[in-house]
């Protein structure tokens, strides 16, 4: 056991260490990109020329590349806008789950406790990206109303479409200034502005964001006036928030009675277990017992699923 301790310490050590080293020696000295880009767009003279950032893991970005799964961890990491490679979070991944390992065998645990332990190191990584993609698109749409506004007061202004994006890159917060940053980033880059929005629309997953390329599109195709389609489309958004906000009002009694159903079985099985351990002994030990906690788990789960879908109204 000491030795494999030891084993495990030295390799987590050279683990992190290999990474930190390759994160911080590995970054561009130059200026970002992004900074280079906007830059050309005024007309600046840039000094230096950009470096991309090194790989910190090459061989598991090749492995990756040949995969489908690339892709679609790429297109998360995004969304949660994120400028991480995925081997660089597969990388941080492996490292969480090897340090949780390793502590569980220093403090001596059983071996289901180590894997437990383990796959819980795994998963906090990705469950960072799922939290903060949520939060992201939570906070992004509700920026979307005011940032088309500015967009449709910078045309009205006598800005063309590009320096108005630059306008909302400028002035508003993340994650929506983000987002236009990357769509002005693609456009000086030599991308279509069509395919530049199409990549926002694809990253935000959003149907407002949507709706307001697919306004872009349909004045750059047929002509029009673009700031007042623009504040229409802002209005409508506004509107749907409301009645968003309206309908979780009204179905608000509704998903705390879901809450307090899926709650209390669980919360009254913990307290009779803290009170009188021999009374649920036989549920847990017993055969029979096992059957009836997974047949009144599956059923409770698909009451709960039922009243989500009762209360999941579309807008």
């Amino acid at each position: 056991m000491n030795l494999l301790m030891l084993a495990g310490a030295i390799f987590l050590v050279t683990l992190i260490g290999s990474y930190v080293l390759m994160t911080t020696f590995g970054r561009p000295k130059d200026r970002p990109k992004q900074e280079q880009l906007r830059q050309q767009y005024r007309g600046e003279e840039v000094v230096a020329e950009y470096q991309p950032r090194t790989d910190t893991a090459p061989l598991l970005t090749q492995l990756l590349q040949l995969t489908r799964g690339n892709d679609f961890l790429q297109w998360q990491l995004l969304q949660a806008g994120l400028l991480f490679k995925p081997s660089e979070m597969l990388f941080i991944s492996l490292g969480a789950g090897l340090a949780l390992y390793v502590t569980a065998v220093l403090f001596e645990l059983s071996t289901g406790a180590q894997g437990f332990l383990t796959l819980i190191g795994l998963s906090i990584p990705w469950i960072y990206v799922v939290v903060r993609k949520q939060t992201r698109y939570r906070l992004l749409i509700t920026q979307l109303p005011e940032a088309l506004q500015l967009v449709a007061s910078s045309l009205r202004s006598g800005f063309s479409i590009l320096r108005a994006i630059e306008v909302v890159a400028d002035e508003m917060p993340t994650p929506i200034s983000q987002e236009f940053r990357w769509v002005l980033d693609e456009v000086n880059v030599g991308l279509s502005m069509e395919k530049a929005f199409g990549n926002m629309t694809k990253r935000t997953q959003s149907p407002d964001v949507k709706l307001m390329v697919t306004a872009i599109q349909i004045q750059s195709g047929v002509g029009g006036d673009l700031a007042e389609v623009l504040e229409t489309t802002s209005g409508m958004i506004r509107q749907r928030f409301q009645l968003t906000a309206e309908i979780a009002a009204l179905t608000a009694e509704g998903r705390l009675s879901a809450l307090i159903l899926g709650g209390l079985p669980i919360g009254l099985a913990g307290m009779i277990h803290i009170l009188n351990p021999e009374y649920m002994r036989p549920l847990i030990a017993e055969p029979m017992g096992h059957m009836m906690l997974i047949g009144g788990g599956a059923l409770m789960l698909f009451g709960l699923l039922l009243i989500r879908n009762m209360l999941n109204v579309d807008v």
